[in-house]
């Protein structure tokens, strides 16, 4: 595993798992390409994904003569924005808990403040986007309700409340602790011990992603262009002209101002020096017909924690179908440094196939309904964890490349490494980056957390951690996860 916690991720590949998010894909952006490449653009996007949208949509918004170009290795959004779980949750409490031991008390408030400012933050854009996208993307808040499965638990779910409201007095009822008997009574989890209860969001991001990139690309269409099937295969930078960078691809070369590195599990395969601290992940998602008992809950998301397995789950409220992720048996150490997203994982999946009814109880979950398969659809996803737990964002530095780094005239720019939690760090962190890029001000709840830039320090402490860890297959998982 050492090993592959080090290899070079490579380019997606070219034969995906099929994802029920992208059926049936958006015509209107599925293989577009231009006749021929743009000799040069202001800015080059590599990765279609919620980021580039955002760094993408942003630009567009702070400026009203910067040019785009976005590079897809496959189509628009067929990356792990178009194959994740379909919710923008925060799981504010946990965060807090996680990031206060990390990072101290002050980084941990921001993070999570942060974390929580995205479903308003996509519910605006997408509403601003147009009413159609908004509907069509399904961006609506949810209850979200974390159950678990035993008392030891469910008294450390309670103590992680208590800490949070002292740090966000002005959240404190935002999130509950219910008992047992609620649990089964009102949350209708039958095998329950208890759950936190709180809000967060659920969306249809592949419908939201390539209508919007739709849009640009038909509004600003001599500035913009979308560019499907044309990986970044290389970067250069030669000089200190009005444009540096030389992005090759298969079909030719773009010069660029600004290079964006959108591209999450696989932003190290242009970034070699990268490699062993934002390491790809394989995750696995399925779509389930509910049986007979479950009623429509679409207004609602739900999280099973049993042992140290954490499933996810939101249900459409079109189709009634519930989507559900996770199934981690094994523990995500064993999916660590996996790139492809071309194969399944068969003890994830046969964990997600008899979850639901297990969690909810034959009571609540009633019987198979006879013409259908539990499993209408089954896909992987590629994620990425960084060594130290925090997405990368910001300018790259000499330090982190092998060929010369550029300034704010000209330059690499990164947003990578959301450890699976993209829907509620992706679109800001682009939206930061479209603002760094255009040197204008951010402030408020969507300001970057501290702890995400890249700074001198950072790098520093994350080459010393990763020569550290290097030998160790084991210690090496454990700073990731």
């Amino acid at each position: 595993m050492s090993h592959r916690l080090l290899q070079d991720p490579g380019l997606p590949v070219a034969n995906p798992t099929t994802s029920y998010w992208q059926t049936p894909p958006n015509q209107d952006v599925l293989d577009i390409q231009s006749p021929s490449l743009p000799e040069k653009r202001d800015v080059v996007v590599v990765g279609s994904g919620i980021t580039g949208l955002s760094v993408s949509w942003w630009l567009t918004q702070l400026s009203d003569a910067v040019s785009i170009c976005v590079l897809d290795a496959r189509q628009i959004c067929s990356g792990a924005t178009g194959r994740n779980g379909g919710r923008i949750n925060c799981t504010a409490v946990q965060d807090y808990a996680k990031y206060r031991k990390i990072f101290g008390d002050k980084s941990a408030v921001q993070i999570v403040r942060f974390e929580l400012a995205h479903f308003n933050a996509i519910y605006e854009f997408a509403k601003q986007a147009g009413a159609d996208i908004l509907e069509r993307s399904e961006v609506r808040s949810v209850g979200a309700v974390s159950a678990v499965f035993s008392q030891e638990k469910l008294l450390e779910l309670r103590r992680m409340l208590e800490d949070f409201e002292l740090a966000f007095p002005d959240l404190k009822g935002e999130w509950k602790i219910v008992e047992r008997t609620e649990a089964v009574e009102v949350y209708k989890i039958a095998n329950a011990h208890g759950a936190l209860v709180g809000k967060a969001g659920a969306a249809w991001p592949y419908r939201m992603v390539t209508s919007v990139f739709a849009n640009l690309q038909s509004k600003f269409a001599d500035r913009f262009s979308l560019e499907t099937n044309t990986p970044a295969i290389a970067i250069d930078r030669q000089g200190t002209g009005d444009y540096p960078y030389n992005v090759v691809t298969p079909r030719g070369i773009i010069k660029a101002k600004h290079v964006v590195h959108c591209t999450e599990g696989h932003a190290a395969h242009l970034l070699p020096r990268l490699r062993g601290i934002l390491v790809p992940r394989r995750g696995q998602i399925t779509v389930q017909n509910p049986a007979s008992g479950f009623p429509k809950r679409s207004n609602s998301s739900w999280s099973f924690l049993i042992d140290d397995v954490l499933d996810y789950a939101t249900q459409s409220p079109t189709t009634g179908h519930i989507v559900i992720g996770g199934g981690e048996t094994n523990g995500k150490a064993e999916v660590l440094g996996i790139p492809s997203d071309a194969e399944e994982d068969i003890l994830a999946l046969s964990h997600l196939g008899g979850i639901l009814p297990a969690a909810f109880g034959v009571s609540q979950w009633g019987h198979e309904v006879e013409s259908k398969t539990r499993i209408a659809a089954s896909w992987t996803g590629i994620l990425c964890n960084s060594l130290d737990k925090v997405p990368m964002v910001g300018m790259l530095t000499q330090k982190l490349l092998d060929r010369p780094a550029g300034n704010l005239e000209s330059a690499e720019w990164i947003s990578s490494g959301y450890g699976g939690y993209g829907m509620v760090n992706a679109f800001l962190c682009g939206k930061n980056l479209a603002h760094m890029i255009t040197s204008a001000d951010m402030d408020g709840n969507e300001s970057l957390p501290e702890a995400y830039y890249i700074t001198p320090e950072r790098i520093g402490m994350l080459q010393s951690l990763l020569k550290k860890v290097l030998n160790s297959r084991r210690e090496h998982a454990r700073a990731l996860l």
